[in-house]
C-alpha cells in the first residue's frame, strides 16, 4: 500500500516541476525600428537604376537578419523634396533580434547605412539616425549594444538623446561635447564663467562681421584657472603663418590681444583651446541645458535648473543624501532668487517641476520627501549635436 502511495506522489511533484518550467518566461526578443536620413542634394536623381541597386543591397543585408513579419527587417528608402533638393531616408522596421545577437546584427544595419553612401545610392552624407525600441530610455544594456555596434561600424564613440519624456521608446543618435559636471555648472566653479560673456560676444560679433578678413584663421581662447577666483582667459588664432593685420584688427576693434599657435603645437596640446561658441554656451547663464546622463543626454528648461538650486546649500553644493519635504522645498522655492518671482508662491509650479525632474532622473521620490539622484554627481553639462552637425563642427 505504502509502495502504491509513493509511485501515485512521485508524478505530481514531477508533473509539478515540469508544469513550473514550461509557465516560465521564454527569452523575448527587443524589436528594434532604425532609420537615417541623409543630406538633401539638387544633384541626386532618384532613378529607376538607383531603386534596383537599393533593392539588390537590401538582399545582401537581409539575409543576415532574422525577421519577423513579411517585411520585418526589410530596408526600404524613402525620398522627401527639401526646397531644390531630394533627401533620402533609409528606414529598417520591425527587426527582431535577441540579446545574444542584437550587436552583430545592429552593425550589419549601420554598415548598410554607410555602404549606402559608398555605393552613391543616397542624395548625402549621413546627417540623423533615430533608434525606437521598447523602454529605450531604460535599457542601459541595450543602448551598449548599440553605441558598440556604432564604434565598430564608424570608428567612433557616440551618445544618444532622449527628445521628451513623452517618447520613452525613441532615440537620436549623435555625439555629445562635454564642458563641465552639472555641479560645476550650477555652483559656476570651473573653467567656464559668465564674466567673460561679454569679451566673447564682442569677439564673435566681430568675426561674423568680417567674415572675409578672417576665412583663413581660426579663433580659440585658453582658460586658466585661478584658485577660489575667476579664471583668466586670453585669446589665440591658428593658421599657416603668424598675421600681423589680423592681431592688429581684432585689438583695433575688440580691445583683445592675439597670440598666434602653430599648428603643430595646436594639435599636440588641443585639449587647451576652447572654440569661441563652445565657451559661450558653456558659460550661458541663462535658458535650457543639455545633460548628458551616461551615455544618454537630456534637455532641462530654465525653471527646470532653477529648480535644481532648491537642493543645495548656502555655497551651492548639492545636499546629497537629503531627503527634502515638500513643505521644505516650497519654503526654499519662495525665498530663491534661482526661481522666477512670478513662480515663486505657487504650489502647482512645485509640483510641476518635480514630477519633471523625478521623470527625467535628476530627483528621486523616497517616501513623501525628494533627495537628488544617487548618479546626480557623474551628470556631465554638454552641447548635443547630431550626426550630421557634428561633422560640420
Amino acid at each position: 500500500m505504502e509502495v502504491d502511495q509513493l509511485m501515485t506522489v512521485v508524478p505530481d511533484v514531477v508533473r509539478a516541476k515540469v508544469a513550473k518550467v514550461s509557465h516560465m518566461e521564454k527569452p523575448q526578443p527587443t524589436v528594434f525600428d532604425i532609420v537615417a536620413w541623409y543630406e538633401p542634394s539638387a544633384h541626386f536623381k532618384y532613378t529607376r537604376g538607383v531603386r534596383k541597386a537599393f533593392e539588390e543591397m537590401a538582399r545582401e543585408y537581409t539575409k543576415s537578419t532574422l525577421l519577423l513579419g513579411r517585411f520585418g527587417g526589410r530596408p526600404v528608402m524613402q525620398t522627401d523634396i527639401q526646397g531644390i533638393g531630394v533627401a533620402t531616408r533609409v528606414e529598417i522596421g520591425r527587426l527582431s533580434l535577441f540579446k545574444g545577437h542584437q550587436q552583430a546584427l545592429i552593425k550589419g544595419v549601420f554598415d548598410m547605412f554607410r555602404d549606402c553612401m559608398g555605393r552613391e545610392l543616397v542624395s548625402g552624407p549621413l546627417e540623423r539616425m533615430a533608434i525606437h525600441f521598447s523602454k529605450a530610455d531604460s535599457r542601459g544594456s541595450v543602448r551598449d549594444s548599440i553605441r558598440q555596434a556604432f564604434s565598430e561600424a564608424f570608428g567612433e564613440e557616440c551618445s544618444f538623446l532622449a527628445p521628451d519624456v513623452d517618447q520613452p521608446d525613441y532615440l537620436l543618435v549623435g555625439h555629445s561635447v562635454d564642458y563641465q559636471t552639472l555641479i560645476q555648472y550650477l555652483s559656476e566653479d570651473s573653467l567656464y564663467h559668465s564674466a567673460h560673456r561679454g569679451r566673447i560676444e564682442k569677439v564673435s560679433r566681430h568675426l561674423n562681421q568680417e567674415v572675409g578678413r578672417y576665412e583663413k584663421h581660426r579663433f580659440h581662447v585658453v582658460p586658466v584657472r585661478a584658485d577660489g577666483g575667476i579664471p583668466a582667459l586670453s585669446f589665440c588664432y591658428t593658421g599657416e603663418e603668424p598675421d600681423r593685420r589680423v592681431e592688429a584688427f581684432m585689438e583695433g576693434y575688440t580691445g583683445e590681444r592675439l597670440s598666434f599657435v602653430e599648428r603643430d603645437s595646436f594639435q599636440a596640446e588641443r585639449h587647451r583651446y576652447l572654440g569661441l561658441k563652445d565657451y559661450e554656451r558653456a558659460s550661458r547663464r541663462f535658458g535650457g541645458l543639455w545633460i548628458l546622463q551616461s551615455d544618454m543626454a537630456r534637455f532641462l528648461s530654465q525653471l527646470e535648473v532653477g529648480s535644481l538650486y532648491l537642493f543645495l546649500d548656502e555655497d551651492l553644493r548639492p545636499e546629497m543624501g537629503r531627503v527634502f519635504t515638500w513643505e521644505e522645498l516650497f519654503a526654499r522655492q519662495i525665498s530663491s532668487s534661482r526661481i522666477d518671482p512670478a513662480s515663486r508662491n505657487s504650489q502647482t509650479f512645485l509640483e510641476i517641476v518635480l514630477e519633471s525632474l523625478a521623470c527625467k532622473h535628476f530627483i528621486s521620490e523616497e517616501g513623501d520627501g525628494f533627495r537628488l539622484d544617487e548618479e546626480f554627481g557623474r551628470y556631465q553639462h554638454v552641447t548635443f549635436y547630431e550626426l550630421g552637425e557634428f561633422r560640420k563642427k
